[in-house]
């Protein structure tokens, strides 16, 4: 008689058991055309922000992410303390501006800065921060 060999696998998912900052959660982004944009391990509403335009600080040695957005146009800014480059990164689909860092490679600097609104966890449907002062602007419209 044939000797025969079984095994078993036992496999469970205790995550109540994990505290917020053990989570090893992946929050997935999309663009406001409903292209998947970004993958990341942390809540971009958890992120810092910048003071200079309100954009998400996303720490490249700290953070793993990836993010499908095609690289786009050098744009130089002036701000008060003299100029910025930014290296931007578009949605591939509809070239909605998403993110811009401020070396010429991608993750080579220390961040990589996430445009307010550009980016929703849901979806087909727009962040609340997605349409800023658009009622100034009907009301200007109107009036």
């Amino acid at each position: 008689m044939p000797k025969i060999v079984s095994s078993s696998i036992v496999s469970s998912s205790d995550h109540a058991l994990q505290s917020d900052e053990q989570s090893n959660t992946l929050h997935v982004y999309y663009c406001l055309c409903s292209e998947f944009i970004l993958v990341i391990d942390a809540d971009l509403r958890r992120l810092p922000t910048r003071r200079t335009d309100n954009a998400t600080i996303v720490s490249n040695t700290r953070r793993t992410y990836k993010l499908t957005a095609e690289a786009e146009a050098v744009v130089l800014l002036k701000r008060r303390d003299g100029f910025e480059k930014q290296y931007r990164y578009h949605c591939p689909r509809c070239n909605l501006l998403i993110a811009y860092e401020m070396n010429e490679h991608r993750k080579s600097g220390p961040y990589t800065y996430i445009v307010e609104g550009a980016l929703t966890d849901i979806q087909g449907s727009a962040p609340p921060n997605a349409l800023i002062n658009s009622v100034s602007v009907d009301a200007e419209a109107t009036a």
